[in-house]
């Protein structure tokens, strides 16, 4: 299995094994720490669900292993060039899909005892580089309900 590295601009390589999750839509994203944990998770019987795209976390395209089943066991970096601008700008769009969401359905904030205002407050601005959007993604904690920003998350995109 093949942990993530990423090409600074100086080319000296910078380890960070984060992966970011797009679905295809933009309507879902979830960051793993490492490629183990996602992988644990798949096995686990958590798999992911429908067309996702894999990023690191300096906009570098993962391309998908997968074994004779159709199950994900690596990632490897793709041919293509880094384009981290692209990635924040899906991020982007994945932001305003969830704010939509919760806008169109206030009972799914009442669930956690906020008014829509409250909940759209939650939702983060990703005004900053990429690695800082990822930092304020949702991470995936498997076995754990989740924070707010990670429910939501699943009830807005596309997975569930």
């Amino acid at each position: 299995m093949n942990l993530v590295s990423a090409q600074t601009d100086g080319g000296a390589a910078e380890v960070d094994g984060r992966i970011l999750v797009i679905a295809n839509d933009d309507t879902f994203a979830h960051t793993y720490p490492d490629l183990p944990r996602m992988l644990a998770e798949q096995s686990e019987g958590d798999p992911l669900r429908g067309a996702v795209e894999f990023f690191d976390t300096a906009g570098l395209r993962l391309v998908p292993l997968f074994d004779p089943q159709w199950q994900l066991v690596g990632l490897l970096p793709s041919s293509e060039p880094a384009d981290p601008a692209a990635v924040l700008s899906r991020l982007r769009a994945v932001r305003d899909h969830l704010e939509r969401f919760l806008r169109d359905n206030p009972d799914f904030a009442g669930q956690s005892r906020l008014d829509v205002t409250e909940a759209v407050a939650a939702v983060p601005v990703l005004d900053g580089p990429l690695t800082d959007a990822v930092d304020k993604m949702p991470w995936h904690n498997h076995g754990s309900r989740g924070n707010f920003l990670h429910n939501a998350m699943h009830a807005a995109g596309w997975a569930h």
